[in-house]
This record gives structure tokens, sequence and C-alpha cells, in this order.
């Protein structure tokens, strides 16, 4: 697939004179950190969710502008986000088509995944950005973020603790697990060995510098990426990173990218001996909560999940996502009765 170098001219929607309007060298980076998403427009409203927590955890001499590239339509959400007022924090969006919709679901994850792509190009006026999944809540300022040393590389993220975990145990009540991770980072991704495993990547917190994924031809590398390997990708955008730029990615200090099971003593009693000294580093200070498996407004009493509904209901959308909660729930219910139901008939014929 050759990505089309032409896009319809994104809506940048300034705050209006009077409110906190958006400075040009803002935009454009300046003294500013700029962080990035993207994503259909279903999503929209946790973006409120995040920018709270950076706005929450700002240190005073930070300012943050979080670009927001959606494709969908305008919603009550989109009205809100425009009248988000905060003097560390504006958000931008920029409402767009995906070009990566004709390649269509890939292993089960919508292309609105790979959206996150077109980034670099998009958003030509910037060098640098951290680009953040929106299923997360930042709790530490992002300036040593935004700044961290990369080493001439284009990506930098956390090593991914789930994955290089699951390949490397050797807990003897998880070598399924362990075969078929180990083989899929060997034989689908090009991890050649254990240590090379460990720069694995978790790809929902990423520092890019943007000049030099421009130059690496970086949209059309991870088109070219996903047609070649499609359904063979256990998480398509993520598993596609690793592959592409295996090897060009600067590991970042952990606590940048935490997932809910590192922040429990006792969740992770047989974690890999080469991933305790990461997770130990975590759990005494996560800096960004990542719920990147299982979703607090989906599932009751994760670790780190009061955090996330604290900052809910302080963007104001706390009755929103109880509702989307009970809904999930429902769901998860009415299924599970279901199958139930089949059982029950195929047991008494």
């Amino acid at each position: 697939m050759a990505v089309d170098p032409w896009l319809p001219r994104c809506h940048r929607r300034e705050p209006q004179e009077g409110h906190g309007s958006l400075m040009p060298s803002a935009v454009a980076g300046g003294g500013s950190i700029a962080v990035c998403t993207a994503l259909d427009a279903g999503y929209l409203p946790l973006v409120l969710v995040v920018a709270h927590s950076m706005a929450a955890s700002a240190a005073p001499d930070s300012h943050v502008v979080f670009h927001v590239l959606y494709d969908g339509p305008d919603s009550w959400v989109v009205r809100r986000i425009e009248r988000w007022r905060h003097p560390q924090v504006d958000i931008v969006l920029h409402r767009l088509p995906n070009p990566f919709a004709p390649i269509g679901t890939i292993n089960g994850f919508p292309p609105s995944t790979l959206f996150r792509f077109v980034v670099p190009r998009l958003l030509a006026e910037l060098d640098r950005v951290i680009y953040l999944d929106v299923d997360l809540i930042v709790e530490a300022d992002l300036k040593a973020l935004f700044h961290a040393p990369l080493d001439g590389k284009p990506i930098g993220a956390a090593v991914d603790v789930r994955m290089v975990d699951e390949a490397l145990t050797s807990h003897p009540h998880r070598q399924a697990t362990r075969d078929g991770t180990h083989g899929y980072l060997r034989d689908v991704l090009g991890f050649a060995s254990a240590a090379e495993m460990l720069g694995c990547i978790q790809a929902g917190v990423t520092v890019l510098d943007l000049n030099q994924l421009r130059e690496l031809g970086y949209e059309q590398r991870m088109a070219d990426t996903m047609l070649r390997l499609r359904d063979l990708l256990r998480f398509a955008d993520q598993c596609a990173i690793n592959t592409a730029f295996r090897g060009q990615i600067a590991l970042l200090d952990p606590r940048w990218n935490v997932l809910p099971e590192a922040l429990v003593d006792d969740m992770w009693d047989d974690l890999a001996p080469e991933l305790t000294g990461v997770v130990a580093l975590q759990r005494s200070e996560p800096r960004i909560i990542h719920f990147a498996y299982r979703k607090p407004w989906r599932r009751w009493g994760l670790p780190g999940s009061d955090r996330w509904w604290l900052h809910a209901r302080r963007a104001g959308l706390g009755p929103y996502f109880a509702w989307q909660f009970l809904a999930a729930r429902a769901t998860i219910e009415l299924s599970t009765l279901r199958n139930k139901l089949k059982r029950s008939r195929k047991a008494y014929g």
C-alpha cells in the first residue's frame, strides 16, 4: 500500500481570543512539551482524562500542547474538549480521515490503531513529540520524558514487561506460554536471542524524533510492515514498530510505562528474573500508569484504577464512564449466561 501523500487539511481548533489563546510558538514547539495521540472519535472522552492527569502532574514551569488527531464525527465530547481550559495544558484538535483505514482489521485490531503512523507528517512543525495512548494516566511532570536522550535513535520507549516476561519465564506452569511468545518474538518480530528480546518495547508511550522518522520514511515503512505481516501481528501497531525498528529504539526509564500488575507485590511473583529490577523500579515511582490490557472503565478493582477514576471524575466524566462500566459488565454477564445455557443444552440433549 502506497500511502496517499495528500490528506485534507486538518481542522485546528484554536481556543477563542480572550480564553487562553494558544500562542503560535507553543503549537510549533517552542518551550512547550509537545504530546500527541491519534484515535477514532469514539475514544475522545479518554482524551480529557489524560489531559486532566497531565495538568494535575505538571510542574509550575511546564506547559503542554496536546495534539489530538481523530477520525470520525464531531459530538458532545468535541465541544467539551474545545471548552477545556488550563493554564498549563492546551488541547489542539486535528480532525482528518485515517489514511490507513483501507488496510482493514489486523488480527482483531481496527485500523484506528494504525492512525498514529501519520504523526510525523501531520505535525510537520514539530521536531520531537511524546506519543501517548489514551488508556493511561500521567502521574509525573512530562518534561523529563520529553527531553529523554535517545542516543541518536528515532524512537524511545520502555520495555514491554508483559511480553518479555511471557517469552523468558522459567516458571514450570507457564511453559506453553513461554514457547508461544518466545517463538513469536523470534520468528515473527525477528528478535534472535533472549538478550535482544529485552529490547521489545511497549508502544503506548513513545518519544518520537520526528525529523529522523520523516527522513526514514516512517509512514511508508509502517504501511509496508503491516501489509507484509498482517494477521501474524499479535498487537498490530505495537508489534509492527518492534519489527520495523528493531535495534533502532532507545530504551526509556521503565517508570514511564507501568502496567497495573507492576503496582502490586503479589501479582507478578513468578516474574522472569531479568525483569525483577525493572518492575521494582516501576513499583517505586510509577510516572505513567498504562491500562494496556484491562480497562478501569470496564473492570473493577484493577491496581491503579482508583487514580484513573479520580481523574475521570475531576474531568467531569465520572457519570459517563460509570455508565460505560455498567454497560460492559451487563454485556459480560449476558455472554456468560448464554454460554451456560449452551452448555446446559448440550449436557441434557
